[in-house]
């Protein structure tokens, strides 16, 4: 908050009437904003805090009861009464003494109270933040059939002690950061202490420190802040995400670094790899044969969503001797009569799937069921009746959409459904040569990707120690 500085400096400054004049210069007539006209022991002060950051009852009960150490008959000097206060009265709260005003109202946006002392160039800031938030639910994304089911919340607090709790470990920091300098949002880093590589944890450091946003409301505006730079481009996301408490511990004991960010329920993990994309929390709670196969099953959903519909593309248009011959006929008489060709008929249907999953994600959720079905069943099956797409068509869509939804990490997947445009246009231009030329070029960029130093397809080869297992 820009004061410009006013720190108290002359008798004049310690006053009452001189803190109030400043406290509505500042905040204006904003309405949630409480100077109390308060009796601290034996001298007059005051008691500023906001209302709708702080929760009344919690200051009548905790705050406001204990300032007039009525316990103490005598009169004691300002500096005795001070320490009192600090010591005594309010030893079981978090505060700090602080003598810039600027930094006392920085404190109280933040959702403290501070109390003043008429004349007495120090101030008490109390931690009395108590905000209602939403309660633990299930996680909304990377369900689970057996596991844990809680997720985090938009409450940093909440989100620390959901980790602290699996953790009872004395290596577990969190170190706190502030970023946007519009909204002072609070930022937390955490890691086990010496178990994360120096050099990983100077990376992230000096990145948060660095970043020059104004404004902080959710993780992943700092999500891109965070992606390394490496040898190649950025193709895939190399922040992993978590709204699961379990999940994030697992990366924490993997040596990797959290970030918690105060209003977002995901919690960032750097580095990370390729493999962190198609993880999945319910692997480690059942038989690891169930697991492993499980996990190779989203590979291969991976593999067909990317390259199913150029396949398609490439063997019914340049490479038909490719195809069984009783198949190639069903697919001939199926065409029969569509105007268009194979690869206008596949992105028309894909871009309209898109279409209708950006419609199904954004309207209310009552409608948006309704939405979905409409598209799915009643448009797919007008078009096939209408002689505007073939039958064999929708199954290589259908097929394609289904795949792409597999892997538990949704930024992951709507990068895939960006490459599969990619592939679909090679493959219409130069068939399976375009199809092979475009998954090299994409196998070449994810070995030249970095996370902090550490290859992204590491869990694939042998490396050095710093090995991120």
């Amino acid at each position: 908050m820009n004061t410009d500085n006013m720190s108290f400096a002359g008798e004049e400054s310690y006053r009452l009437e001189s803190v109030k004049k400043q406290f509505s210069s500042v905040f204006g007539n904003t309405a949630d904003l409480a100077v109390v006209s308060v009796d601290v022991g034996h001298y007059k002060g005051l008691l500023c805090y906001l209302t709708t950051m702080t929760n009344t009852d919690f200051i009548i009960e905790h705050v406001l009861k204990e300032l007039t150490l009525s316990e103490h008959k005598e009169p004691v000097s300002m500096d005795e009464t001070f320490h009192l206060l600090e010591t005594v009265h309010y030893a079981a709260l978090k505060h700090e003494t602080l003598v810039d005003l600027d930094k006392v109202m920085d404190k109280i946006v933040l959702g403290n109270a501070a109390i003043f002392i008429d004349g007495f160039p120090k101030v008490l800031v109390l931690e009395v933040r108590t905000l209602n938030s939403r309660s633990i639910d299930e996680p909304t994304t990377q369900n689970v059939v057996r596991g844990p089911k809680e997720g985090f919340t938009e409450s940093a607090d909440t989100n620390m002690s959901l980790i602290r709790r699996r953790f009872n470990n004395v290596k577990l920091r969190f170190e706190k950061f502030e970023l946007g300098y519009m909204t002072h949002t609070a930022v937390y880093m955490t890691y086990l202490d010496g178990e994360v590589e120096e050099h990983i944890l100077k990376q992230v450091r000096e990145k948060l420190n660095g970043s020059q946003i104004d404004s902080l409301f959710d993780s992943g505006r700092i999500e891109e802040m965070l992606h390394s730079k490496g040898k190649g481009v950025q193709l895939f996301p190399t922040v992993y995400n978590s709204e699961r408490p379990d999940a994030i511990c697992s990366c924490l004991i993997d040596k990797r670094i959290a970030i918690i960010v105060d209003g977002s329920p995901f919690v960032l993990v750097v580095p990370s790899l390729f493999s962190d994309f198609f993880k999945s929390p319910e692997d480690e709670y059942q038989w690891i044969v169930i697991g492993i196969f499980s996990r190779c099953l989203r590979y291969f959903a991976f593999i067909l969503s990317l390259i199913v519909p150029a396949l398609y593309i490439a063997v019914t248009s340049y490479h038909q001797e490719l195809v069984p011959t009783i198949l190639l006929t069903s697919i001939a008489a199926q065409r029969e009569g569509i105007p268009f060709p194979a690869s206008i008929e596949i992105l028309l249907m894909e871009i309209t799937f898109e279409i209708l999953r950006e419609a199904g994600t954004r309207m209310p959720r009552l409608v948006g069921p309704t939405i979905s079905i409409v598209g799915a069943l009643v448009l797919g099956e007008a078009a096939v009746q209408a002689g505007v797409v073939s039958n064999i068509n929708v199954i290589v869509v259908s097929l394609t959409a289904i795949s792409g939804f597999v892997a538990p990490i949704y930024t992951f997947g709507s990068k895939v459904r960006f490459f599969r445009f990619g592939m679909i246009i090679l493959a219409s231009v130069i068939g399976l040569y375009g199809l092979v030329l475009g998954v090299a070029m994409l196998m070449v960029q994810l070995t030249r990707i970095e996370s902090f130093g550490v290859p992204y397809l590491s869990i694939f080869s042998r490396w050095d120690k710093r090995r991120v297992t």
